[in-house]
């Protein structure tokens, strides 16, 4: 079958798009490439936080499965690459009040428990955890994504598009992956831009905690440092850095614990990126061109494009597959029929 490849388009070099063209590739059923204006690593995925927790997405039966389909891929293909720069960490979001219910995508995570008494900084009274969860270096991790996309053949060009029938001239199948840049390329208008500052000092913790009961704050141990933050400030396209984000997320991160107090840390940097928020993820097929191009749009993760990453990449080469042949294209990629082409 590898002389009768589909030649298959992604728009956007996220953790999204990249964790996409690799599952693509692997099938062997697909050539990919994966145009995008920003490439590792000045893309929003380099900017984030990167711990394995769902986190500002819905709907949450579905952001349930891919989180758990991705937790499970983890443990099989990635976790024990060092190239990789993730970490098995335990994942504990905590409450100063108590709390009775649980999360809606805890019916498909085996490992969610209730945290115990003494799990608890002083001052919280409840919390949920999961053992096996997971936390990245963001630059190691999506460099990991390149390598390993272009290890398996696909190719990367960076190229701005701005009308999707650019991608019709030469694509017969198009994913969408453009994250907030949707918002222009399809004229959804439902998508929006959630700021999040993080700063990185060079502490280490044992594990990953979240406070999002009155605000957000969490602190995420990674291989060579530790993220502290952080902010959630929905249509708001400030990129920079602000000295009053930087002073809340430092005070917010002192109440989990006084190791985070200004005078025990040394700051090593502050990033700000912008989340992808949507009332909910997109993931579904769509036919354009009078049913003769096929658009599978993967976008809108909010705050868990890491944690749902693979399950959506799964979800949508399934959709690729389900739906490719309902396009009138002979299954033999453009590049192959130039080669054989070429022989006669």
């Amino acid at each position: 079958m590898s002389n009768n490849k589909i030649d298959l388009l992604i728009i956007g070099c996220g953790c999204i798009g990249l964790s996409t063209g690799i599952v693509a590739l692997k099938t062997g059923k697909y050539n990919v490439t994966i145009w995008a204006k920003d490439l590792p690593p000045n893309t929003t995925s380099n900017k984030a936080a990167a711990l394995w927790y769902p986190f500002l997405c819905n709907p949450p039966d579905k952001v349930g499965r891919w989180s758990a389909e991705t937790l499970e891929y983890f443990k099989k293909h990635i976790i024990n690459d060092p190239k990789s720069g993730t970490l098995v960490k335990k994942v504990n979001e905590i409450f100063r009040n108590p709390k009775e219910e649980e999360p809606g995508w805890r019916p498909f995570i085996s490992s969610f428990r209730r945290i115990r008494k003494d799990e608890l900084p002083e001052g919280y009274v409840d919390g949920y955890a999961v053992d096996d969860g997971f936390v990245m270096d963001t630059d190691l991790y999506m460099d990991y994504l390149v390598q390993s996309f272009r290890d398996y053949g696909g190719v990367i060009e960076q190229r701005f598009v701005a009308d999707m029938r650019e991608c019709f001239v030469n694509y017969d199948i198009v994913v969408n992956c453009s994250g907030l840049g949707s918002r222009e390329l399809v004229n959804d208008r439902t998508i929006y831009p959630c700021r999040g500052q993080i700063i990185v000092i060079n502490n280490s913790y044992e594990r990953s905690i979240i406070d999002e009961e009155d605000h957000i704050a969490y602190v995420i141990p990674r291989i060579n440092n530790t993220v502290l933050g952080g902010t959630a400030q929905e249509h708001d396209y400030n990129t920079e850095p602000t000295k009053k984000d930087t002073e809340e997320i430092l005070k917010r991160a002192a109440m989990i614990s006084p190791n985070f107090a200004k005078n025990k840390i040394e700051i090593l940097g502050v990033k700000v990126g912008l989340r992808p928020q949507r009332h909910e993820i997109r993931l579904e097929e769509e036919f354009c061109q009078g049913g003769s191009k096929l658009v599978i749009h993967n976008y809108g993760h909010g705050g868990s494009g890491f944690t749902v990453s693979w399950g959506c990449a799964e979800e949508s080469v399934k959709l690729i597959d389900q739906f490719k042949d309902k396009l009138p294209i002979n299954s033999i990629s453009r590049s192959s029929q130039s080669k054989l082409v070429s022989k006669l």
